[in-house]
């Protein structure tokens, strides 16, 4: 299981300029199912993952391969978006997207 940002530092944590419902701190690409290694764009010599999730209907709409920005605080990275799904939590639609740093995260 992926760690979270605190609450505290998930308002300071964008993508696409929407800001984010939670987002788990970055983890190494071994946590990731095998399926994304065919055709879902992962980079195998690339960077880190991440879940990002939203709920409500402020959120971006984003599709797989798409590039984006993801800021944390002032410092901002791009992401390739992996895969987006949705979930249905306790009456809550809630959407996910599993996205990969095009950069190392510094924190």
């Amino acid at each position: 299981m992926q760690e979270h940002f605190e609450e505290e530092v998930t308002q300071n944590i964008t993508l696409d300029g929407y800001e984010v419902l939670m987002c788990n701190r970055p983890f190494n690409q071994a946590f990731i199912d095998s399926k994304y290694f065919k055709d879902y764009g992962v980079d195998v010599m690339g960077h880190d993952f991440m879940n990002i999730a939203f709920m409500g209907d402020d959120m971006p709409v984003l599709n797989r391969g798409d590039i984006v920005s993801w800021q944390y605080y002032d410092d901002v990275y791009e992401v390739q978006v992996i895969d987006v799904y949705k979930l249905f939590v306790k009456g809550l639609d809630i959407q996910y997207y599993l996205v990969q740093l095009k950069q190392p995260f510094l924190q």
